[in-house]
Order: C-alpha cells, then structure tokens, then sequence
C-alpha cells in the first residue's frame, strides 16, 4: 500500500511539473508595455495638433516655442569686395637661351639698378618677375643686358 501511495504521489508530482513547464514555455502576454525615455532636455510632452500635411508645415505654422531645431542655423554676410586687393601692375623679364654666365649678368643688373625681382625656372627659360611702375626704368635694364648680349622680352602682367 505504501508503494502505491508513493506511486501515486510521484505521478502527480511529475505530471504537475509538466503542466508549469508547458505553461511557462507556451505562456503570452497580450499587455504592450509602453516605455520612454527622454533625450530632449525638455521633459514634457507636446500635443500634437494636426494643422498641415507634413510635419514641417506644422512646424512653420506652430506659434509653440517649447520645440528645439536639431540644429543651430547662422546667417552671415561677407562683402569680400573689401577685401579683395585691386590687381596690380607688374612686369616680367623674360630671358631665351640663358646659360651661367648670362644669368650671373642678369642678377647683377638687376642688382646694380636695386629692383625687387623674383627669379622662376619655367619650361624652356627662366623667367624674372619684377613689380614696377616705371616703364622707362625697364628698358633701360632691357638695354643694359643688350650691351652682355642678352637678349630679353618686357612682358607686363596684371597679378
């Protein structure tokens, strides 16, 4: 009697065990659970009023200003025509078939008449870039280098 008595009890043991594992496995929750969090830093909800067709129509239109733009907008005006130098005037020394020796008659020209001038290696030739006004004063240079037999070309440019 006892053993049926144990018998019995460890059936119903196992198949209540049963019944809270297929009930644990096939368990659904029809509740929708519902949960927010803010990333705004305003904490409160805004009604939604239904004005225009998209979201940027009720935004144009909402007189609320509990809203933040997703970005910062900065309007600015430049008038860069104060800025900008007015071109100027420059003329340019160009020298054909120029080996040392010419070249060193050249810098010493330029040197002796005490001009600014930039020196630039070009494709063929190098080229001599001076800033000045004086027209008379380059030609004079251009004779001078005539005298070395060097022959150049005064080229003006507006830079």
């Amino acid at each position: 009697m006892q053993k049926k008595i144990l018998g019995a009890f460890f059936t119903i043991l196992f198949l209540g065990v049963v019944g809270m594992l297929y009930s644990f496995f096939n368990y659904t929750d029809n509740r929708i659970v519902q949960t927010k969090e803010y990333l705004s830093p305003i904490d409160q909800e805004t009604k939604v009023q239904n004005i225009g067709r998209s979201w940027i129509d009720r935004l144009v239109k909402s007189r609320n200003s509990n809203y933040l733009y997703p970005v910062n907008e900065l309007y600015m005006h430049i008038d860069l025509q104060k800025y900008i130098a007015p071109k100027v005037k420059s003329y340019k020394l160009i020298i054909k078939d120029v080996d040392r020796y010419s070249l060193f008659c050249v810098m010493q020209t330029l040197q002796g008449f005490n001009m600014p001038f930039i020196l630039t290696k070009e494709k063929a030739a190098p080229a001599i870039n001076m800033e000045s006004d004086n027209q008379k004063r380059l030609e004079e240079i251009e004779k001078k280098l005539k005298r070395y037999g060097i022959n150049s070309k005064i080229v003006e440019e507006w830079l």
